[in-house]
């Protein structure tokens, strides 16, 4: 649950730099950083339900015109190129066990297949979003291996159903580790230079503090565009504040905003988007 915050008429204080990561050798393969001159606009959702996003509301030509329609508006007001993207859930919390005891449902590969034809039908990335519940990224990557080895995937982890060894997606925001972060980014960074493949963008979701105890310690990495996600809905007022808030207690290398068709109220403008501070290098659509 949010709660609306008072601030003063001060001027804000100026956001913390990401802080200084441990250094690593520079590899010999260094493919081009996707963000520093795309801007990335995304339409997340299921394709089973049109509760969960505009995936599951809209389909085919209809889904690829409307995300086109969407990403011009943005690019009309942004300096960056526009780049499209599907955001798939592909492994699904649950509030039941299932066979496993995961409290996750994966996606099966006929429908990550499907989505991924007609991601590059659309001329759009597809990204694979990630909902743990109680089980791991690692496992949840070790299936999805053979699309994060394709050069047009891209990976998107969500802490909020990140839920350790016993609790219940929807009855609790769950938590994630810089660790698990960390071994995604070194599984892209391992997939980049063996397939000497372009740079890839990992998302991290947050909408409060807590879902990330230890956001410092995620790594910045020269063959992954590291993101963090902001989410959360509401007025313009309260979405602004969380992202100010997630931004304060720690940046990661790039920023992105969500924002939601139904449920925000007064729905941000992209100009007024973009206008944020840091500017988003991702905007998604739920």
């Amino acid at each position: 649950m949010f709660v609306t915050a008072t601030f003063a008429a001060a001027p804000a204080p100026p956001l913390p730099k990401p802080p200084a990561r441990p250094s690593r050798p520079v590899p010999a393969h260094q493919p081009t950083s996707v963000l520093d001159k795309h801007l990335l606009v995304t339409w997340y959702g299921s394709p089973w339900t049109g509760r969960m996003g505009v995936l599951g509301r809209l389909h085919g030509r209809e889904l690829a015109d409307g995300l086109k329609k969407q990403a011009d508006a943005y690019a009309k007001v942004s300096s960056k190129q526009v780049l499209p993207a599907y955001e798939l859930i592909a492994t699904v919390a649950q509030p039941q066990p299932g066979r496993d005891g995961r409290y996750r449902r994966r996606e099966s590969r006929e429908v990550i297949d499907r989505m991924l034809r007609e991601a590059r039908a659309a001329g759009v990335k597809l990204i694979l979003d990630v909902q743990t519940g109680r089980s791991t990224v690692m496992d949840e990557i070790l299936y999805l291996l053979p699309y994060l080895e394709q050069p047009d995937v891209y990976l998107a982890l969500d802490p909020e159903f990140s839920m350790g060894a016993d609790g219940v997606p929807g009855r609790r925001i769950g938590t994630m580790r810089a660790s698990e972060v960390n071994d995604a980014i070194a599984v892209l960074e391992f997939l980049v230079l063996s397939r000497r493949l372009p740079s890839k963008v990992l998302i991290v979701h947050q909408f409060t503090t807590a879902m990330l105890p230890d956001k410092e310690q995620i790594l910045s990495s020269p063959l992954l565009d590291v993101v963090l996600s902001v989410d959360g809905f509401g007025g313009q007022a309260l979405k602004r504040s969380t992202y100010r808030a997630c931004m304060r207690q720690g940046m990661l290398p790039f920023s992105g905003f969500k924002l939601f068709y139904l449920q925000d109220t007064n729905l941000l403008e992209p100009a007024q988007v973009l206008a944020l501070t840091p500017s988003p290098a991702l905007v998604i659509y739920q």
